[in-house]
Formats: C-alpha cells, sequence, structure tokens
C-alpha cells in the first residue's frame, strides 16, 4: 500500500507536468487579448443603492433626463458610493456587456442586488494603454495561468471518462441524502464505476457527509438545490481524484527518468524497513524497571531550570516610574501603585530564569524574595520589579519522561542490534570492491 502511494503522488506530480504544465505557453500575445477583452475599458461608475424598485426606478428616469452627476450629489452619503474606475473583469457578468457598452453619462438599471436595487451613472472610459498593460502583465500571466491550467485539466478529464468507461448511476444518487438513513435496498448498490472500481451508495453518502461539513458548516439542513448541487461537487471530484490516480499509476513514470532512480531507491528503503520492522525491532525490549534506572542515574539531564516570581511595573513615561517609585520606597504598597501605570495593577508571574534577558537577571541576583529593585531601564522602558519567590532547579516528573526515555533507550537497543545483524550478514557473504569505481567516487565528491 505504502508503493502505491509514493507511486500516485509522485506520478500525480508528473501527469499534471506532463498534460498541463507542459502545455501552458503564455506569450504577450496571449495577455494582450486577455488585456483588451477583460480589463478594458476602464469605467469610472457612480453606483447607487436602494431597497424600493419603484424608487430606484424613478432616480433612474430623472438621472436621465437631468444628468446624473447633478442628482448624485444631492443624494445622502449612505444611499450612494463614490465614483470609481471598474474594470469588465470585476462587474458582474449580468450586467458587464451593457456597462462596458456604454456611452459617458448614460444611466443604466435598476438591477436586483440581493435585497436592493443598483442605478448605474457611466461616468469615464478609458482604453487599453501600453503602460497600464506593462503594469498588469504579471497579473494577467497569473490569470492566464489558472484559467489554462482549468481547461487542460478539464479536458484530461473528459478523455479519462472515455477510456476508463466512467458510469454514474444519477437516479441512485438522487436518493441520497446528508442525514437520511439509506433505504437497505439502496445501501450496497454501486452509484458510481470508474473502470474496475466500484463505489457503493453507503460510501457515497459519507463523501457526502464529509463535504456537507466543509461546504455547510454548521448547517442542519440543505435545501433541495444546496443538496443536488453537493451532489454534483462530491460525484466530479470523486471522478477526477479517482482517475487521474489511476492514469498516473497505469503510465509508470516510475519506468523512466527522473522518476526510476528515486522509485528503486524508495523501494530497497521499504524493503529495509521492513526487514527491520520484521526481524530486528521484535528483539527489541525495554522493561519500566530499566526506564526508572536510567532515569535515577541521569536526574541531571531531566532538570528544570531555576524559576522566578516576580510582579513586573514598566512603561515609557520615566517621570510616571520615578513618581511610582518615590512612592514604593516611601512605603505605600506596590501592587497598589501599579495601579497607577497599569488600570488592572500587575500579578505576579513565573519565568525561568534562563529565559529572562541579561539585565533582568543582574537585577534578580541582588533581590531577595520580598524585595524591590531599583529603577532601571531596557531598551526604552523602565522597570520596577519585585521579587515574589525563588524556585530552585528540580527534575521533571518520571512520569512525565518515562515515555521519551523508553523511545530513546528503544532507539539505542535497536542500532546496536541493527549493526550485529549487518555484521552476521557481512560474515556470510562475499563483499567485492571495485577500487578503481570507488577511487573516482572519492574524487568527485570532494573527499
Amino acid at each position: 500500500h505504502k508503493l502505491e502511494v509514493f507511486l500516485k503522488v509522485r506520478g500525480l506530480l508528473f501527469l499534471r507536468n506532463e498534460e498541463v504544465d507542459q502545455k501552458i505557453r503564455v506569450t504577450r500575445e496571449a495577455l494582450w487579448k486577455l488585456y483588451q477583452e477583460e480589463f478594458t475599458p476602464q469605467v469610472k461608475l457612480a453606483l447607487l443603492t436602494l431597497k424600493d424598485e419603484e424608487k430606484a426606478r424613478t432616480w433612474a428616469e430623472e438621472a436621465r433626463k437631468e444628468g446624473c452627476e447633478k442628482l448624485w450629489k444631492d443624494l445622502p452619503k449612505e444611499k450612494r458610493k463614490e465614483p470609481r474606475y471598474w474594470r469588465p473583469v470585476s462587474i458582474p457578468a449580468r450586467y458587464r456587456t451593457q456597462v462596458v457598452k456604454a456611452r459617458p453619462g448614460e444611466v443604466l438599471g435598476p438591477f436586483k442586488e440581493g435585497k436592493h436595487w443598483l442605478v448605474i451613472c457611466v461616468l469615464d472610459k478609458i482604453g487599453p494603454t501600453p503602460n497600464d498593460f506593462k503594469a498588469l502583465i504579471p497579473d494577467l500571466g497569473d490569470l492566464y495561468r489558472r484559467r489554462e491550467e482549468a481547461r487542460l485539466t478539464a479536458d484530461l478529464i473528459e478523455r479519462l471518462k472515455k477510456k476508463y468507461h466512467v458510469q454514474v448511476n444519477w437516479k441512485l444518487i438522487s436518493r441520497i441524502g446528508v442525514q437520511e438513513k439509506l433505504p437497505p435496498d439502496l445501501k450496497d448498490q454501486v452509484v458510481l464505476r470508474v473502470g474496475k472500481l466500484e463505489l457503493t451508495a453507503a460510501a457515497f453518502q459519507q463523501y457526502l457527509k464529509r463535504d456537507a461539513k466543509v461546504r455547510y458548516p454548521g448547517k442542519k439542513k440543505l435545501s433541495p438545490q444546496e443538496l443536488e448541487d453537493l451532489r454534483h461537487t462530491v460525484v466530479d471530484n470523486i471522478i477526477a481524484q479517482t482517475l487521474t490516480g489511476l492514469e498516473a499509476l497505469n503510465r509508470h513514470y516510475e519506468r523512466r527518468e527522473p522518476l526510476k532512480s528515486l522509485w528503486e531507491f524508495y523501494k530497497r528503503q521499504m524493503l529495509v524497513r521492513e526487514l527491520e520492522n520484521r526481524v530486528i525491532w521484535p528483539r527489541v525490549k525495554v522493561t519500566d524497571e530499566e526506564v526508572r534506572e536510567y532515569y535515577e542515574e541521569h536526574k541531571a539531564d531531566y532538570m528544570r531550570p531555576a524559576q522566578v516570581v516576580i510582579a513586573v511595573i514598566q512603561s515609557q513615561d520615566e517621570k510616571l516610574m520615578r513618581e511610582v517609585y518615590r512612592r514604593i520606597r516611601q512605603g505605600e504598597d506596590f501592587f497598589e501603585v501599579a495601579k497607577e501605570v497599569n488600570f488592572h495593577g500587575v500579578h505576579p508571574q513565573r519565568f525561568s530564569v534562563n529565559r529572562l534577558v541579561p539585565e533582568m537577571r543582574k537585577v534578580l541576583q541582588g533581590l531577595e524574595p520580598g524585595e524591590v529593585s531599583g529603577l532601571f531601564q531596557i531598551k526604552g522602558y523602565y522597570f520596577i520589579v519585585k521579587l515574589i519567590d525563588r524556585i530552585p532547579p528540580s527534575p521533571h516528573p518520571f512520569s512525565m519522561v518515562k515515555d521519551s526515555i523508553k523511545k530513546m533507550l528503544a532507539q539505542q537497543r535497536f542500532e546496536r542490534l541493527r549493526k550485529e545483524y549487518v555484521e552476521e550478514l557481512k560474515a556470510r557473504s562475499k563483499i567485492e570492491i571495485n577500487e578503481k569505481a570507488w577511487r573516482k567516487l572519492v574524487r568527485e565528491l570532494g573527499a
């Protein structure tokens, strides 16, 4: 199974490269055509949104008679959007053609936009220019490449559907819901065939449930249209993934370079791992007593570093901090005075000493628990620190580290047993070294 997964993953990369990536040709002519068709003209639009259709129609008619800009200035700001330039690719398809063909001064609409009505005033148009095209080349290239990838991938899938004789039983699929329990007569029926592979209704429902959680999170019941769309999406995804996986394996990229060498290496590695798992690892034994003994003998390796519990007042305001320090020295409570700097005050916090900045460590070295430091500065901030407690280094509990110790001891014993096994194999084998080839390899590697 692992070998098949390896081949499928690598094969998919080669298949994509062969059928998609190598066939994409991004030329200046293609980008200029895309630029002219979807990025020009730039159209300056003033947009008015109204909830009432009749009011929208009335306003549009008045704008056509009196001029859009005159009426525009009298509108409340919440009903209008500031005019800006739009490119055709950014304009909704249902009225894109009308907007692009309209002349400056024309009023379009109203168009239904959700719960509102939209009136469009065309104010200005700018045609294609060399400088604008040059600035857009990176974006045009990305868009063109994405579209070509989608087109070539769709074309590949259609060819593979014929090659592998894909069959979809939409009549059965239409009976499969997300939440509903499958009827007994439907559960084991095949709803999808790709070559020799078959998918049952029960398995398809699992895919349906998984995708529903992703596409409609938190939604308990899908509408009929949402469910129908989901079924088609799931079918398309399963078909695409299955077809490309089959084709990637059937093209046998592992029989030729550059995958051939990697494939041979991976197979050898898998064989070695399988041999180790069957022959060596079963002989690796580590008892709980051995783990405990190692822990006791190496406690120094499992020590928690020294810690301090401190409360810190800090601010960039030197004058404020000097006043705070003066009040603390005169006997006022550290935590009460801290509220002058921080509304919520400060609270004791525990830190590992080795994680504190050197300046802070140096200040704390001269304090005893309960003492307050002087005013000191670190990188533009002023600090006053109260040392609450010191916690000396202590070993981590055995329960916390026993698993890692056991794993380490097991690995050490595995390495020793593997070395012994290799030596045993060497003793039973005849090994010849091509000295000439070996010296050449050493020279090439600079060893």
